[in-house]
């Protein structure tokens, strides 16, 4: 299962919501879906994975020791019901890569910001947001109340088979899209807020961070 917020002009956050699995490619969702039937119809579930991603997020957010950006993306990820990973960047794969292979070069674009080659660190790097793409991918498991007969123990200590009630989702994946996106996007605000008062307080080196500008919330 995957939900982006932004990854290219032709991804949209309309493509997104536009079907009930909220995945932006339709051919894909019509096979998300018919897989998720599948299951429902045996009385069991299945579980995916959300991609999300964010652009154009300043550099210099985070910090490099005990509130890395990337740590605190992942707590607020996980603290999500029915999480079991979280991966940024290459995640994994990025095991499976040389540091040759993996190191992000450094360039300078034609507007003079200095830029990487390629993304594997998804955007962060030592804990600091670097203005590249964030892109981050969150696990979800299957739906633990299914209408199978499961095994289970009661008060008593005695084993019993449990029979569940009532409607519960086959996959719980196209509900956590939104929730992925609003937990994203309230770390961003909370580590945006720390760089504005902290650059209130502290000299900025423009080389390497960029000045907050709030816009005036008055629209007269």
């Amino acid at each position: 299962m995957i939900g982006l917020l932004l990854q290219r002009p032709s991804i949209i956050v309309p493509k997104v919501e536009s079907n009930i699995v909220r995945c932006p490619d339709p051919e894909y969702a019509e096979k998300m879906i018919a897989a998720i039937d599948t299951y429902r119809v045996k009385g069991d579930s299945v579980g995916g994975v959300v991609t999300c991603i964010a652009r154009n997020v300043p550099r210099g957010l985070g910090s490099p020791v005990f509130d890395k950006l990337e740590a605190e993306l992942a707590k607020a990820l996980l603290s999500l019901p029915a999480t079991k990973g979280f991966e940024i960047g290459s995640g994994f794969a990025g095991t499976l890569m040389t540091g040759s292979e993996h190191n992000d070069p450094f360039y300078t674009d034609k507007n003079k910001k200095i830029r990487t080659q390629t993304n594997r660190s998804g955007g962060i790097q030592g804990g600091i947001s670097n203005g590249e793409i964030i892109k981050m991918r969150v696990a979800f498991k299957p739906t633990s109340t299914i209408a199978k007969k499961q095994n289970t123990v009661n008060r008593d200590k005695e084993e019993i088979q449990l029979i569940a009630r009532g409607r519960h989702d086959p996959c719980v994946v196209p509900r956590a899209v939104p929730m992925v996106e609003a937990m994203v996007a309230l770390v961003l605000v909370d580590q945006l807020m720390a760089q504005y008062s902290q650059c209130h307080l502290l000299p900025i080196n423009p080389a390497l961070q960029e000045v907050m500008e709030l816009k005036s919330l008055n629209h007269h």
